[in-house]
């Protein structure tokens, strides 16, 4: 697979799914969630005007050996939800991911700015997310946005048994600079 850098980020959509299932399962440390769970996130409309959901992919241009034809590629995802409660304003980033083979090329950090900009642009003052301690390379990315450890979740995790650090950040009010379409 040859990518053409950078990443753009843009809403997960069906059909891409089936890439995000293949992601995960190669990403023992997120979460293995069934294509079902995945819906509520791609759903335009939740029913309630205080919880939001988004997915987010990362994707790259492939260049396949025709040189007038190019397809896109997922480099990884994010999933995230917000309850919009006056108050704290959570988000909570569900879940993210990304091809073991596309790591440590910036496409986590896209998600992340991704996220935080759909968060802010939504209203959210706080962002909280769970990871496995042992995760050194997503602690250092989170830290990199600001987030601090909150607490701790003993045996969180399963396969295998691990706990789950909760790491958060307060957001400043600040208009988004990407939008979502």
């Amino acid at each position: 697979m040859t990518v053409t850098p950078p990443c753009a980020t843009r809403l997960l959509q069906p059909a891409d799914l089936d890439e995000v299932l293949a992601i995960a399962a190669a990403s023992p440390q997120a979460p293995q969630w069934p294509l079902s769970a995945y819906l509520p996130y791609l759903a335009a409309e939740t029913g309630n005007p205080d919880l939001l959901r988004v997915a987010l992919a990362a994707t790259a241009q492939e260049s396949p050996a025709a040189p007038d034809s190019r397809e896109e590629t997922i480099l990884g995802f994010a999933c995230a939800i917000l309850l919009v409660d006056g108050e704290e304003n959570l988000c909570q980033l569900d879940s993210m991911a990304v091809r073991p083979e596309a790591r440590r090329r910036g496409i986590g950090l896209a998600l992340l700015r991704a996220t935080f900009a759909w968060a802010a642009k939504n209203g959210a003052l706080r962002l909280s997310l769970e990871v496995r301690a042992s995760n050194e390379a997503a602690l250092a990315l989170y830290r990199q946005f600001g987030l601090s450890q909150e607490g701790r979740r003993t045996r969180y995790y399963a396969d295998p048994e691990e706990d789950a650090l909760i790491l958060g950040t307060r957001l400043p009010p600040r208009p988004a600079s990407l939008d979502f379409h």
